[in-house]
């Protein structure tokens, strides 16, 4: 290890209840520096599971380096802020979620579903452009061939929806145990069933969001349960009320729920770029580091 480069070697010694201790306090604000300095850098995808000091020997051919890395990526938490293998991966969220399943069932968002689907449909016909309804129509961006106009293919913008519908029921009678914000909620009634997380709920009344299954359908009154408080309600069938397509209805075809499992996923897969500053410049900036902490 060498003292020029070691990051923490270059904070200053002070004294603290008697004893020479780094100042950890004295700080820079140096990664604006870092990135208006360089003028060339490499875009690098981190293996999964890599650690940054691999890359910095790799690359700097020094480990020490390592801090330029996370200076340069506003990497602050060397454990959270890059990405983790599968195991890794899993353990977390079976810790901030209680169980794969669970992040699995939970609902983050909606977004559109355009991922696979390289469907090309016709300008003109029956099931054509010009025939769909002018709301379904900037999901789709149109396709040219050498000569002309071929036909629509889905766009490959994301869009999404914080949920795709909000509704509420009364309870048929007074419920003795409330639901959970937060909490999903299902229900089984012959062929039907359904499932929502509720937004607000007390003895009386539940608001829920995060839609699915046939709770606009029911004919008489069912149960509903909670997943997490174990709590069951007697849902009065007739006081179903929409109160907002926030996916209007129309549209609703071109999204898919994005769980919470998607979300850490995608997540995770973001932090395995980052940028490393060419090697011919990690000199000045050890110098420039040096004079910012004196």
């Amino acid at each position: 290890m060498t003292a020029r480069n070691s990051y923490f070697r270059k904070f200053p010694i002070t004294t603290y209840r008697g004893v020479p201790s780094l100042n950890i306090l004295k700080r820079v604000d140096f990664n604006t520096n870092v990135k208006n300095f360089y003028t060339a850098f490499y875009s690098f995808d981190i293996e999964s599971g890599e650690k940054i000091e691999t890359i910095a020997h790799d690359y700097y051919d020094d480990v020490d380096l390592d801090w330029l890395i996370y200076h340069a990526n506003d990497i602050v938490d060397p454990y959270n802020d890059v990405p983790l293998n599968y195991n890794d991966l899993e353990s977390k969220i079976k810790t901030k979620y209680g169980s794969i399943e669970r992040a699995q069932k939970r609902t983050y968002l909606y977004r559109t579903n355009y991922d696979g689907d390289m469907t090309i449909i016709p300008v003109e016909g029956q099931f054509g452009y010009l025939a769909l309804p002018a709301a379904k129509k900037k999901y789709w961006d149109p396709v040219y061939n050498n000569v002309s106009l071929v036909g629509y293919q889905r766009s490959r913008e994301d869009i999404y929806a914080t949920t795709n519908m909000i509704i509420s029921f009364s309870n048929a009678t007074q419920a003795t145990t409330n639901f959970t914000v937060d909490e999903i909620v299902e229900f089984t009634s012959g062929s039907k069933s359904g499932s929502a997380t509720v937004s607000f709920a007390n003895s009386s009344y539940t608001v829920l969001k995060h839609i699915v299954g046939d709770w606009s359908t029911m004919t008489s009154n069912f149960d509903v349960v909670g997943d997490d408080s174990k709590a069951t309600a007697t849902f009065n069938y007739s006081t179903y009320k929409k109160i907002q397509d926030v996916i209007p209805a129309v549209e609703q075809v071109y999204f898919t729920k994005y769980s919470f499992y998607d979300f850490e996923q995608k997540l995770n897969d973001q932090k395995q770029q980052i940028s490393l500053v060419d090697r011919n410049y990690a000199d000045s900036l050890n110098e420039q580091l040096d004079k910012l902490m004196k």
